[in-house]
C-alpha cells in the first residue's frame, strides 16, 4: 500500500472480539501497544466489587459513564487515548505542545505521530461512533471493523462478563447504535471473527503485512 497509517483503531460491537484482534497485532509485532478507549469506563465499573447495588449492572455503568464524558466533550475519549500515546513518547523528543499555538497544533500533532508511528504501532480498541471515525481517520489511523454472528456474539459476552450482566447490558445503547453502520460501510478492512484463533491469526498478519506495519 501507497499510503502511510500511523496505527490501528478497532471498531467493533460488544463480544467481536476486539480485544483478541488487538492481542494478534501485538503477537505478531513486538512494538505493538494497546490503548483501550473503554479504559476509564472499566475503572468506574469496579464500584460493583464494594457495592452490592451494581452487581450485575457493570456495563450499565460504562455506557452511563461514557455519555456523561462525551456530554463534556464529544471527542475526549479519543483525546485522551492520543495523550496517552502522546505522553509516552514526549521526553524522548522534548515535546511540549502546552505552547503550540491554536491554527499550529493539528499539523505539529500529525508530525509527532508520524514519528511515533517509526517507534510503536498503536492499536486502539474500541471505537464506537461516527464522531470516533473521524477522530482517528483524521489523524492516519487505518480503520478495522471486527463482526460476528449474533450467536457468536451473545455466547462469548455471557462467557466473558457472565448472564446477568450481559442480560442487564443494552445492544441498542447510543455507544453500540452507530458500530453496525461503520463496520460494514466505513472501515479500511472488515474481519468476520466466527472462525478460530488460528483463523484470526492469519488474517491479522494479512493485514499488518498489506500495511506495511
Amino acid at each position: 500500500m501507497d499510503k502511510v497509517f500511523n496505527g490501528i483503531v478497532i471498531f467493533g460491537e460488544m463480544g467481536a472480539g476486539k480485544d483478541t484482534l488487538a492481542e494478534q497485532f501485538c503477537a505478531l509485532r513486538e512494538n505493538a501497544k494497546i490503548y483501550k478507549m473503554s479504559v476509564l469506563c472499566r475503572e468506574m465499573m469496579k464500584v460493583s466489587k464494594v457495592n452490592p447495588m451494581w452487581r450485575g449492572r457493570e456495563r450499565y455503568i460504562g455506557q452511563t459513564v461514557a455519555d456523561k464524558l462525551r456530554e463534556l466533550d464529544d471527542n475526549i475519549m479519543c483525546d485522551y487515548i492520543l495523550a496517552l500515546i502522546y505522553e509516552r513518547w514526549q521526553d524522548k523528543y522534548g515535546w511540549d505542545n502546552s505552547t503550540v499555538e491554536e491554527y499550529d497544533y493539528k499539523m505539529t500533532l500529525l508530525k509527532q505521530l508520524e514519528i511515533i508511528r517509526n517507534e510503536e504501532l498503536s492499536i486502539i480498541v474500541g471505537g464506537r461512533t461516527l464522531t470516533d471515525l473521524h477522530y482517528f481517520k483524521t489523524k492516519g489511523y487505518l480503520v478495522v471493523g471486527i463482526k460476528v454472528s449474533e450467536e457468536v456474539r451473545r455466547e462469548r459476552l455471557i462467557a466473558r462478563d457472565g448472564e446477568v450482566t450481559v442480560k442487564n447490558s443494552s445492544f441498542e445503547h447510543n455507544t453500540e447504535s452507530e458500530v453496525p453502520y461503520i463496520i460494514n460501510n466505513l472501515c479500511d478492512e472488515l474481519i468476520v471473527n466466527n472462525g478460530t484463533i488460528n483463523d484470526l491469526k492469519r488474517i491479522s498478519e494479512e493485514i499488518l503485512t498489506k500495511y506495511n506495519f
